[in-house]
């Protein structure tokens, strides 16, 4: 026979084998987040099956009634990462996949799967504790024995004596084995180690919030404490008693605002969706931060030029325009100008918030919304932006940032339109 026909023919083989495995592993590896290593039983299942078919068919003839291919390959890749349960269920596919041509390599078929499925079923939980390159040289071990197998019984049987085709189909086979199960094991440490930067990342944001939230909730309670003790001191003077419990009662109310910004950064996605009145939100919470502006020698202005609503929980809606408004208010340090606008534009609803405060720099901008970063220095907790970004995500919204250092800032917070009521132009001064 042609020998370099059987080459040409392993290595389309190989080829198709590879191009399966690399477009499954793209496409976990594209998915937003990687949660496990193992894929399910089934995808395992069909994935192999449809490589042992497709091996068989580019197998090639090399006497009547004996076929060459890498069917082998997919068959130990399931009965690997597919769990030893897959193993006899294969075992049935790679034999009724070659019923359909019979002849006497349909015998030797049958003999090769059962003793391979017993060896790999019993040897295979031996190297779950190994190297992985170790378990790699298993693994082509387990190929290279198949192929003598694949050659003692037509020789003792049915008198098969093609020595070249063997090394060739062998070589071949035991080559693809080590290149397809390298290929698997460094793609299954690419698993590992994004589950590995997942948890890390997880752990990180934890620590930050956790050194956060102990700081900016032992502060205030430190305060009280100390006023408590001094209210205890000297009960008879009601006068330094009275200012003294209000100011414990605003260190309160400043540890409960940290707590529930905390709780919504947690829990971004609202707990019911109504239709927002986002215009009457933008005024409400225009007149909430009046008095900072007034004290700030800041004027606020808004221009609200639509009347739609959008999906969502107003309580949310408002905590974000008060951060980001009050964020504006902070970066102007010598009065100026707060303003607000809202439009329709392409089915989304636009809020643009605008100041000529301080700026950010292309890397402050970047950083915006980091867990623990504040322009505010040791004063802030970075916790108000990145409650707003949390928040505008679990309305479906996106947050876009334009800043020029001593320029200003401008903060554009869309959301899909949760209907359209076109109405007259509405301004608000």
């Amino acid at each position: 026979m042609d020998h370099s026909g059987l080459f040409n023919g392993l290595l389309i083989n190989l080829l198709v084998i590879l191009i399966m495995i690399l477009l499954t592993s793209f496409y976990h590896l594209s998915r937003q987040r990687v949660y496990k290593v193992q894929i399910n039983f089934l995808p395992v299942y069909l994935i192999s099956t449809f490589l042992i078919f497709l091996s068989l068919l580019v197998s090639v003839k090399v006497e009547e009634g004996f076929f060459y291919d890498l069917r082998f390959i997919p068959f130990l890749l399931g009965g690997i990462y597919g769990g030893r349960k897959m193993l006899p269920l294969l075992a049935i596919t790679m034999i009724a996949v070659r019923l359909p041509f019979m002849g006497h390599g349909f015998i030797i078929t049958v003999v090769i799967t059962i003793i391979s499925t017993i060896a790999i079923y019993y040897l295979t939980p031996k190297l779950s504790g190994k190297a992985w390159v170790k378990r790699v040289y298993w693994f082509t071990f387990y190929s290279f024995g198949y192929s003598v197998l694949g050659l003692l019984l037509p020789s003792i049987f049915f008198g098969f004596n093609d020595y070249s085709a063997f090394l060739i189909y062998s070589a071949t086979l035991t080559g693809s084995t080590f290149f397809v199960f390298y290929l698997c094991e460094m793609i299954r440490t690419i698993y590992i180690l994004q589950l590995e930067a997942i948890k890390y990342e997880k752990m990180q944001v934890v620590s930050q919030l956790a050194a956060s939230m102990s700081h900016e909730v032992r502060n205030p309670l430190t305060t009280v404490k100390g006023f408590l003790q001094l209210i205890n001191e000297n009960p008879a003077d009601a006068p330094a008693n009275t200012e003294l419990s209000k100011i414990a009662v605003s260190e309160i109310d400043r540890a409960t605002d940290v707590i529930n910004q905390y709780l919504n950064f947690a829990k971004p996605h609202p707990d019911r969706e109504v239709d927002v009145d986002v215009t009457m939100e933008i005024r409400h919470t225009q007149e909430i931060i009046k008095p900072l502006a007034v004290n700030k020698g800041i004027s606020v202005a808004a221009e609200l030029l639509h009347q739609h609503s959008i999906k969502g929980d107003p309580n949310k809606l408002q905590q974000v325009l008060i951060n980001v408004m009050k964020n504006g208010i902070e970066a102007m340090e010598s009065g100026g100008a707060l303003e607000i606008c809202s439009y329709e534009e392409e089915g989304l609803l636009n809020i643009i918030i605008k100041d000529n405060g301080i700026g950010m720099t292309k890397e402050q901008i970047t950083r915006l919304g980091e867990p623990y970063y504040s322009l505010k220095g040791k004063n802030g907790t970075g916790l108000g932006m990145m409650t707003v970004f949390q928040l505008v995500d679990g309305m479906n919204g996106t947050v876009r940032v334009v800043s020029k250092k001593k320029k200003g800032t401008s903060i554009t917070l869309s959301f899909p339109i949760s209907y359209r009521d076109y109405g007259k132009e509405t301004k608000v001064m």
